[in-house]
């Protein structure tokens, strides 16, 4: 008869008020949570960009080995998130093609939502290339027929196409609104969404047909996957060593996940702490959260800032 293996714990290096931190390898730290128990995943990982950093190395050799050292952090990332979670992996140019096929294997194609372009930093002066000015957020859920997805809105009113040009034979269905059947295959058209959507929206009473075309009118703000907002720049100087943190993220791209994609109360996860933004918003939005660094002044530095989030 087999023997089941023994589940072990670790202890944390900080834990108050439905925060807890650890300073450990995140592959040992993720080994030891329980299945189906976190909501949303946020990790800034390593680059592989080949620097040495005063409390770490962005250095993983050739991207097949990356891919290597990744594969099993991400498998139980996987494992650990709820049915309806979510997952955001943000890297760059040096390894985001390859993080893609990784990911795509281990979530599965069905489960990516999309590629996000976050701006970073204005011109910074290169003349042997094509400036890199933005950073990528891969994004995937866990079940892709059911995850958590708020929109955020405001008070103006959009009225917004329901459709678009061309033949798409799933897309094609007629539908009855307000008693005219609508079917934009006659127009030689296509449904943006599919019928499940729609029978959501015509629920709350956002479907209006125009010349018997679909249209939804909503006070939703639309957010596309180009997030070049003056709030997404990177808040420090690429040449200036920072007072807490090297390249801590700007807390609107956390605001903006952890709002969209995760609930109050629910439990937040970052395995690549660094610069603690992911702690603090959590926080700040009422979430709980697990977090881990193998950096021990990354770990201080989100405590510092956690607990000036008290004063």
């Amino acid at each position: 008869m087999k023997k089941r293996k023994k589940a072990y714990t670790m202890k944390p290096y900080y834990q108050q008020n439905g925060i807890t931190i650890y300073n450990n390898d995140n592959l040992e730290v993720l080994k030891t949570l329980p299945s189906n128990s976190i909501s949303l995943i946020y990790c800034d990982i390593l680059y592989n960009t080949g620097k040495k950093f005063d409390d770490y190395e962005d250095i993983l050799g050739e991207p097949k080995e990356a891919m290597e050292w990744y594969r099993p952090r991400f498998e139980e990332m996987k494992r650990t998130l709820k049915k309806n979670g979510s997952i955001f992996i943000h890297c760059n140019w040096r390894l985001d093609s390859y993080m893609r096929i990784l990911l795509d294997e281990i979530f599965g194609t069905d489960c990516f939502r999309n590629r996000i372009y976050r701006k970073h930093s204005d011109k910074r002066g290169f003349y042997s290339n094509f400036d890199s000015q933005v950073d990528i957020i891969l994004y995937y859920v866990r079940n892709s027929d059911s995850f958590i997805f708020h929109e955020l809105k405001n008070d103006q009113l959009k009225v917004i196409p329901l459709y678009e040009n061309g033949y798409v034979p799933e897309r094609s269905y007629t539908y009855e609104i307000d008693g005219v059947t609508v079917d934009p295959a006659s127009l030689n058209k296509h449904w943006l969404i599919t019928k499940s959507q729609l029978e959501k929206l015509v629920s709350k009473d956002e479907v209006v047909v125009i010349d018997s075309l679909p249209y939804r009118q909503t006070y939703a703000i639309p957010i596309g996957n180009l997030w070049a907002e003056d709030v997404m720049l990177d808040p420090y100087s690429r040449s200036v060593v920072a007072e807490s943190y090297d390249t801590p993220k700007p807390n609107a791209v956390l605001e903006r996940i952890i709002q969209m994609c995760s609930d109050e109360g629910d439990t937040v996860a970052d395995f690549f702490l660094g610069g603690g933004t992911t702690a603090v918003v959590a926080k700040e939005k009422k979430r709980n959260g697990i977090f881990c660094d193998i950096s021990k002044k990354a770990c201080d530095v989100t405590i510092q800032k956690l607990e000036n989030l008290n004063k």
